[in-house]
């Protein structure tokens, strides 16, 4: 697997390996099409107040083609930047995760959600409510699997918001300290030497936002974002660390529709003509009076 997906796949699933209680057998509806192209690109990379995107935009596409799908999940050709196909498959299915507890989790990429799971009419709500339930560092084990290696930790949220455009599962974090192998840890999908600057060492007062969105109509991820404000010392000097992370679906802007040119309408005077009118007559009467 190329290292742009893995990159991808990482975050989505570092946010987003939940789900919610379910029967075992499963009906699921789908939103998305099947043998349509997906895009999907990095669409902000801001470090240190430099915008590293567009360096970076070409080597972090993906597309995603939708090759089948059944009652529990679906298959999917993921496809790097360099044209290499990758098959996937993503199924959500119920896994017991304490005693008498199950949960029907993604199991791969959780490119798209199913609009209804089984005897769930909504499932982005369900799964929305679920998130808003459950204790955060359960949801969050893969990433925060050694809290003492993270960092002091002081506050963490995880929730959802829900409306009729997009379910966004949201991570508030803060830390007085932060271990920088965490940073590290999130951007082991780039090869070294892809960006050119170094992650800070000591960092503190860390605040980490972050934020993945599900189109509400067709269950599809759109996109995530991560901004993350903080204070670093590297090299004896300290500075603001401030980045600012999205990466999401591609949408074509719309087709170029030029401005037609305006014809010009005549202008019209219809008052020149009583006064033309007029004109004539007094001169005539000036010249018949000098003859007189």
């Amino acid at each position: 697997m190329k290292r742009n997906l893995i990159f991808s796949s990482g975050v989505l699933l570092l946010i987003f390996s939940m789900a919610l209680i379910s029967p075992v057998k499963a009906n699921a509806t789908w939103g998305f099409e099947t043998d349509k192209t997906y895009a999907f690109e990095l669409k902000q990379l801001n470090m240190y107040s430099t915008d590293y995107s567009l360096m970076l935009k070409q080597n972090t596409t993906m597309k995603i083609v939708f090759t089948d799908s059944n009652d529990t999940g679906y298959s999917y050709n993921a496809i790097d930047f360099e044209g290499t196909i990758t098959p996937n498959s993503t199924v959500f299915l119920p896994v017991e995760v304490a005693e008498g507890v199950t949960f029907v989790m993604p199991q791969g990429l959780p490119i798209a959600l199913p609009l209804s799971y089984g005897s769930i009419p909504d499932y982005l709500d369900a799964f929305g409510q679920f998130i808003n339930g459950t204790d955060p560092s359960m949801m969050l084990g893969d990433l925060l699997f050694n809290m003492t290696d993270f960092g002091n930790i002081t506050y963490m949220d995880v929730y959802s918001i829900y409306n009729e455009d997009y379910l966004y599962g949201k991570l508030d974090l803060f830390a007085t300290v932060l271990n920088e192998t965490t940073l590290t840890g999130l951007m082991a999908g780039f090869d070294s030497g892809d960006l050119p600057i170094t992650i800070p060492t000591n960092i503190s007062d860390f605040k980490f936002n972050a934020t993945i969105a599900y189109n509400a109509t067709s269950g599809l991820f759109d996109y995530f974002k991560i901004t993350i404000r903080s204070m670093a010392e590297q090299y004896g000097y300290v500075d603001n660390f401030d980045v600012d992370i999205k990466y999401g679906l591609y949408i074509p802007p719309p087709p170029y529709t030029p401005t037609p040119t305006p014809t010009p309408t005549p202008t019209n005077f219809p008052w020149l003509v009583p006064i033309a009118a007029v004109s004539l007559i007094s001169s005539g009467l000036v010249l018949r009076r000098k003859k007189k």
